[in-house]
């Protein structure tokens, strides 16, 4: 009896087109990433042989036919500076040979094409290393970047990837992984920095770390996801670092200096990637952390981000994020200063050393104070010169500044006063538990009671008003100490034979438990 071969059952309609858009997706990545490498082999053809880029495009496609060698293989070949294979004659008229030494002569190398670490990468590894950094320029995500790095490693062996961003309070956040088991992935989403681990070591000390397990357990580390060797490596954006990349293998392998250089240059390329990702973005580091600091910080704190010039010298700052109450001393606030450029407000900063001492303080990491000193504003029909202060201190990519206009007050309380002069108003405060009271010299005017004889208290105040008024002054004012009422009465004050119209507007000042402990109130004439 004969059996029947099963027959395949074809898959539901929605997981074949799922599958199907997958394939489109991976196939339009490895275009993507084939023709970057071949973009790059041809800028290094046109600047060696001085042709155009039609000629330049023609050797390489005439390269990888005569060698029956992919196009994208030919200049990854080019880029790591190896001979691609021989070429086969062709048996009709012969075009122009291919010349190695043409290809590869000694030239000055391009910055587009150096290769962190030693020794310099060479053959094969330089090779892989720029078909490898073609995928993770195409990544958009951090995620496609640990994939990008972990599949650059495995030939190697490598099975994971794991990218960290360094937060201030010196734990690391995990932004991208490839390879790890989504539960690991998740219970490790940030380690805090009072773990022992190894990738966290490696991105607080700024030292490298190639570990077995049983070295790891000899010196306290933990592994994420297990393994058998993990490598961790810091991720340096100038000389500081701010993030870690982890690759584990499953297995034991001994890795030789040109792998190793190899490695450190790949997971270089990562850090850059990955530092471009995630500048300006919810992703970036500590931007959470800054956003509730700034939130319940007084006084005008903003972020400043550095503005850099084609030769990456800081010229400018960006306030980047604002707490709620910064002012540029004038009419604008935070939603009118977020987004603006420091030489936009103060138009002097460059001149008066205050671009330059911030500038040095994110360079040096050292906290940078000016002032007081007087700078112009811009704003309004013209500049202004105001007396200013601020201090910044290095924080992630920028710099923490708090600032304070000491004019500000000043022209405060000149406008509370001549307010109060042209509407004949004052302000009064009581302290019901300490039993003091402040009033400004406006209510004492509106009162017509002599400042060397002090305020009232509140409960000797419906004495001061006309007989007739007095049960209802009282009243009033025993309804806001009592009851917390606000408290809004008309009254006539009568002094030396002549009568006026006085209105006391106020206010309770409640404590924890409901409890009146103030009132805060103004007078003014009606």
């Amino acid at each position: 009896m004969t059996r029947r071969r099963p027959t395949a059952v074809p898959p539901p309609p929605l997981v074949a087109a799922v599958q199907r858009l997958q394939r489109e997706r991976d196939a339009l990545r490895r275009e993507r990433r084939a023709h970057a490498v071949v973009e790059q082999a041809t800028g290094l053809l046109i600047a060696r042989l001085q042709c155009t880029p039609e000629e330049a495009f023609a050797h390489l496609r005439r390269i990888s036919q005569h060698s029956n060698t992919r196009l994208v293989d030919v200049a990854a070949g080019l880029l790591g500076a190896v001979p691609p294979p021989s070429p086969v004659p062709p048996p009709a008229p012969a075009p122009e040979p291919f010349r190695p030494e043409r290809y590869l002569r000694p030239c000055p190398p391009s910055p587009a094409l150096e290769v962190t670490g030693p020794p310099p990468l060479t053959g094969q590894a330089a090779a892989r290393y720029h078909l490898t950094r073609a995928a993770m320029e195409a990544a958009t995500g951090s995620n496609g970047l640990a994939e990008a790095l972990a599949e650059g490693v495995r030939h190697l062996g490598a099975g994971s990837a794991l990218l960290g961003l360094l937060e201030p309070d010196g734990a690391v956040r995990l932004v991208g992984s490839y390879g790890l088991p989504r539960s690991v992935a998740s219970l490790w989403q940030r380690a805090p920095g009072t773990v022992n681990m190894a990738l966290l070591r490696a991105a607080v000390d700024g030292r490298p770390l190639w570990l077995t397990r049983d070295e790891a357990h000899r010196r306290g580390y933990d592994f994420i996801g297990g393994g058998a060797m993990r490598v961790c490596l810091p991720l340096r954006r100038g000389d500081r670092s701010f993030g870690v990349a982890a690759i584990g293998w499953e297995t034991h392998r001994h890795l030789d200096d040109v792998e190793r250089a190899y490695v450190v240059a790949l997971t270089g390329a990562a850090g850059r990637r990955l530092s471009a990702l995630s500048a300006g973005s919810t992703d970036a580091p500590a931007v959470h952390w800054l956003e509730a600091v700034l939130d319940v910080l007084p006084g005008s704190v903003a972020f400043w981000c550095p503005v850099r010039g084609d030769d990456g010298s800081v010229v400018d700052f960006r306030l980047d994020r604002c707490s709620p109450d910064a002012t540029d001393g004038a009419d604008r606030g935070r939603d009118a200063l977020t987004g603006r450029r420091l030489l936009d407000i103060h138009p002097s900063a460059a001149d008066d050393g205050i671009v330059a001492g911030c500038a040095r303080a994110l360079r040096d990491g050292r906290p940078f104070r000016w002032g007081p000193g007087q700078v112009w504003r811009a704003g309004g029909t013209r500049p202004t010169q105001v007396l200013l202060s601020l201090r910044a201190v290095p924080f992630g990519d920028g710099l923490l500044t708090s600032w304070r206009y000491h004019d500000e007050q000043r022209r405060t309380l000149g406008r509370l006063a001549r307010l109060a002069r042209a509407g004949d108003s004052g302000w009064v405060e009581w302290d019901l538990v300490g039993g003091g009271a402040v009033w400004s010299s406006g209510a004492y005017q509106v009162l017509d009671r002599a400042p060397e004889d002090g305020p009232l208290s509140l409960g000797a105040v419906h004495r001061w008003v006309a007989r007739s008024d007095e049960p209802r002054v009282r009243d009033a004012l025993k309804g806001i100490v009592g009851w917390g009422e606000p408290v809004d009465v008309g009254f006539t004050v009568r002094r030396h034979g002549a009568a006026w119209q006085v209105r006391l507007i106020a206010d309770p000042v409640l404590d924890r438990e409901g409890r009146v402990i103030a009132v805060h109130g103004a007078v003014a004439r009606r």
